[in-house]
């Protein structure tokens, strides 16, 4: 006779098949969204004897908590993955080749015009070197984690150009004492590595600071720079200017749109941001696109006039 695996020892199997052959970042994050969200819901229920209205209430608790529809797939993606381990019936449950959470429009902010002509000109003033993670995020588009991850001898001077190969995470470590945060280098994938050219302000801001090794952002020896701690120096900076608070996200969407403005097409916006497609892209600044279309199409039925 077949066992009956509960969810919590189908978590169990798939922890051990799983903690040393997963990415370790990939493996912390699935970790601790199975023992905060589905563990203390599913663990002692009997996994062929779950049911899809079970499933659905559960989605519709997160729902309520607010969680992000990403982290709620992700959670779905992960008990389907225990029902399997445990021989359950998923095509019965309906969560084969369905997306049950569908992520609604997502709203994108971008900074005032007149504080994007402020912060132009202190990034042309060669800021104070703690800001260069604002610099690099608001003129060349990179996200945080892969700005701290930047060593110097990823900066090509004489070519002016700059790779991006790595990305630097912070995760929640739920196997030591208490909830400690660790910081983790990782190698991006072969889709979202890429080499960029360097503005020349932004590059001359990099020879005025250069180094002969190590990281691009001031850290102490055999540290990691620490993607929180320049949230935080955004932060800081912000108020010093008497500014809108912004955080690294809103600069980089507005570098994006920015782009857009300027008539960078979608195919070398995504190479630029690291999207690992171009219909991502689209998709998360399908308004601007279509103001720039919509702007396009209005001169040509002019033209075709005159």
């Amino acid at each position: 006779m077949v066992k009956s695996f509960s969810i919590g020892e189908s978590y169990q199997i798939w922890k051990n098949q799983n903690q040393n052959s997963l990415n370790p970042l990939t493996f912390h994050r699935y970790n601790n969204l199975l023992e905060k969200h589905l563990l203390p819901y599913f663990a002692d229920i009997i996994a062929r004897d779950i049911t899809e209205q079970e499933i659905d209430c559960f989605v519709d608790r997160k729902q309520k908590e607010n969680m992000s529809e990403v982290t709620l797939n992700m959670l779905i993606m992960l008990l389907k993955r225990l029902l399997q381990i445990a021989g359950a019936d998923t095509i019965k449950l309906g969560l084969e080749h369905t997306v049950r959470v569908r992520a609604g429009k997502r709203n994108i902010e971008i900074i005032k015009e007149e504080d994007q002509k402020l912060l132009d000109i202190i990034v042309s003033s060669s800021p104070d070197p703690k800001y260069l993670a604002i610099c690099l995020v608001f003129k060349m588009g990179l996200s945080i984690g892969e700005v701290c991850a930047l060593e110097w001898e990823d900066v090509e001077f004489e070519k002016g150009t700059i790779q991006i190969k790595n990305t630097i995470q912070r995760i929640q470590n739920r196997e030591e004492t208490g909830r400690k945060t660790l910081l983790v280098k990782m190698l991006l994938s072969d889709s979202t590595q890429r080499k960029l050219p360097i503005p020349n302000t932004l590059l001359h801001i990099l020879k005025k600071y250069k180094q002969e090794k190590g990281y691009v952002l001031q850290c102490k020896k055999g540290k990691l720079p620490d993607p929180r701690r320049e949230q935080i120096r955004l932060e800081k900076f912000f108020e010093k200017q008497e500014m809108t608070g912004y955080n690294f996200h809103i600069l980089r969407d507005t570098f994006a749109v920015r782009c857009i403005r300027a008539g960078m097409s979608m195919e070398n916006l995504s190479y630029v941001l690291g999207h690992a497609s171009v219909a991502i892209t689209a998709e998360r600044y399908k308004e601007f696109l279509e103001t720039k279309q919509e702007r396009i199409t209005i001169i040509k039925r002019i033209m075709e006039l005159v």
